[in-house]
């Protein structure tokens, strides 16, 4: 019987070891960090422009939840369209509001939803430039929004509220 030739003896890894475990590592752990590193970029931006977190000026009113309760929004499918009082603008918006009262005041908002339109028509008739000027301005816009339109569904004899106004498009032309 004849014995297989030896395998030469030689310090060159084999294809199996080549490069080792860390090299088929290496590009899944740099798409992982620069994962992160985006992701964390990204967060940073978004907190610095307001939309997330604290930052990036005067924050956004808090919402008044009702326990047990699930947030439920409710948009207000009219474009509000006023002249603005000191110049020959106008500003054209559209809003949607949060209730945490349930489907009982999103259908009082419906039920008196031409009462609700005048009320916000009522705020925007007092607008000046100034008043939509900037975040702070805007901010204040939405909490006298919140407060006319709280009144109208009292005035109708309501007891739900809505807990926030969004702004879903500002426009001043």
């Amino acid at each position: 019987m004849s014995a297989a030739p030896a395998a030469p003896a030689t310090d060159a890894p084999t294809p199996k070891s080549k490069g080792g475990g860390m090299a088929r590592l290496l590009p899944v752990i740099t798409l992982v960090l620069g994962a992160v590193a985006g992701g964390a970029g990204t967060g940073i931006g978004l907190a610095a422009a307001g939309l997330i977190g604290g930052g990036g000026g005067a924050a956004a009113p808090a919402a008044e939840h009702h326990a047990g309760e699930p947030v439920q929004y409710v948009e207000i499918d009219n474009a509000f369209t006023s002249n603005l009082t000191d110049t020959g603008r106008y500003l054209q918006l559209r809003l949607s509001v949060s209730t945490t009262g349930g489907e009982e005041v999103a259908a009082e908002i419906a039920k008196h939803k031409p009462a609700l339109v005048s009320a916000v028509l009522a705020v925007l008739g007092d607008m000046a430039e100034a008043d939509v000027a900037d975040r702070a301005a805007k901010d204040k816009l939405r909490a006298r929004l919140k407060e006319a339109i709280n009144e109208a569904l009292k005035a109708k004899g309501e007891t739900g509220t809505i807990d926030e106004v969004f702004l879903t498009s500002l426009v001043v032309q």
